[in-house]
């Protein structure tokens, strides 16, 4: 019997576990050694895909052909034999290549190694086992793994091999490991462990988010409902607001960084970017370099200037803009042309995007925009209360419709603007007028220009 890739193997299993993978070592051996072809078929028996039996006979006919036909033969085998359809195997190609396709040789830091690591199920790091790879990006690939000492899942991601070489990446590295540990919060994704294997692999271990990205959803649905947008802001509102009070900046606050789990919780994701506010080694390191994402991007981090708790609030303010609007503030043929719009341009009133979102929001999104931080929310605690107000049908108490007078002309309101948000911008409480002192001074004015103007005529008659 087969055991899932996801379970941890009987004790008594590990002996003839290991003889099938010897032997199927072996059958491979000498054709496709090191190829993408042989991670796929090992990745196929592991992931219950196909018997070990029907792997190792695929490639006996794929022997029987001449070397530089195997691999362009390799698909057409598989399918006609019924082991893998096209579907899967491009699937499991894709989990390879990224890796694969750079590893050569006997690197033990490698990409191959990585590659191997994405689809094993083997201890490469002592006390996991590997059951799948989750994803890869610039930064690292993240792979599934059971943590053997609590059996329970884990998301490991891995440092990629060219940057495993580099001081400075693996500082960054451990730093973003350290940096998580130091947070508590429901809605960021809790770290467990960072490290070095003996292979020479670093890693970090952290929460497994059985779930999508808010990211995934808008590629789904283009625009994200209102409420729904609501509820993921002020989740990740809240982790920002734990974040900042640690000293934290996470940076790279994005779709693809807030994760939602199937019960619907946040989880703010990514912190290889995150540095302490009062960090001034970190900050003269980077001096004139500029980080982050350039759709999300807040224009103090394009002038590379320093960075506060309103670079995460204009950032996650982009990211309610691509939700409710389905396009993100900024478009560009280049990262240089999305960059300059952020300094220069304002992007289209939300409600004038999406007719169907209420004012209330509109204007939260765009004091989320403001160019200069100091226009922004002064604090996360004010955004999740405008946040509240506007998701329970009332109006933000912070933020305020956005006036523009270019030239020193008349400003206007950028926008409709419903009865709720009128009312909201006029101090609450009875006006000066309808008091008996506001009365008596109307009166006296009244008096005083009326005697003004009599003087003013009598002169006019001399």
């Amino acid at each position: 019997m087969t055991v899932p890739s996801d379970q941890p193997a009987p004790s008594s299993g590990n002996d003839a576990r290991a003889a099938d993978r010897a032997r199927l070592g072996t059958t491979l051996a000498g054709q496709v050694r090191h190829s993408i072809e042989t991670l796929i078929g090992r990745a196929a028996v592991e992931r219950g895909l196909a018997s070990r039996e029907q792997v190792i006979m695929a490639f006996e006919e794929l022997k029987q052909l001449p070397k530089e036909e195997r691999a362009s033969k390799f698909a057409e085998v598989f399918v006609r034999r019924g082991v893998l359809s096209e579907e899967q195997i491009e699937t499991l190609r894709a989990w390879v290549r990224d890796d694969a396709a750079g590893g050569a040789g006997p690197d033990p830091s490698g990409s191959s190694m990585v590659a191997a690591a994405a689809v094993s199920t083997e201890p490469v790091i002592p006390g996991y086992r590997f059951v799948r790879k989750l994803g890869a990006g610039a930064m690292g690939t993240v792979v599934l793994a059971r943590q053997e000492s609590l059996d329970r899942l884990v998301a490991i991601k891995l440092l990629p091999p060219k940057f495993a070489r580099d001081p400075l990446y693996i500082d960054r590295f451990f730093k973003e490991g350290k940096a998580a540990a130091r947070l508590n919060d429901p809605n960021i994704v809790a770290a467990y462990d960072v490290g070095r294997a003996p292979n020479g692999m670093y890693y970090f271990v952290m929460e497994y988010i059985d779930g999508d990205t808010v990211f995934d959803r808008i590629q789904a649905k283009r625009r994200i409902p209102e409420a729904d947008a609501l509820r993921i802001a002020r989740q990740a509102a809240s982790a920002l607001s734990h974040a900042h009070a640690k000293g934290f900046i996470h940076r790279d606050v994005k779709p693809k960084n807030l994760m939602i789990n199937k019960a619907g919780v946040v989880k703010l994701a990514d912190l290889g970017l995150a540095r302490a506010g009062d960090d001034a080694t970190a900050a003269s390191e980077e001096k004139g370099k500029i980080f982050g994402t350039p759709y999300y991007i807040s224009p103090e981090q394009i002038r590379a200037q320093p960075v506060t708790p309103a670079t995460d609030i204009y950032g996650l303010g982009a990211t309610l803009y691509h939700m409710v609007t389905g396009r993100v503030p900024f478009e560009g043929t280049t990262p240089k042309e999305v960059m300059h719009k952020h300094l220069k341009d304002q992007p289209v009133p939300p409600d004038q995007v999406a007719e169907s979102l209420s004012g209330g929001i509109s204007m939260i999104i765009e004091m989320m925009l403001a160019k200069d931080p100091r226009e922004r929310y002064h604090s996360t605690d004010h955004l999740i209360e405008d946040l509240d107000l506007v998701a329970a049908g009332e109006s933000p108490v912070h933020a305020r419709p956005k006036l523009d007078a270019p030239g020193g002309g008349v400003a206007s309101i950028e926008g409709p603007l419903d009865s709720d948000l009128q009312i909201a911008s006029v101090p609450r409480g009875p006006g000066l007028l309808a008091t008996p002192a506001g009365i008596a001074i109307a009166v006296l004015l009244a008096l005083s220009l009326a005697a003004n103007g009599v003087m003013l005529l009598l002169l006019l008659r001399r």
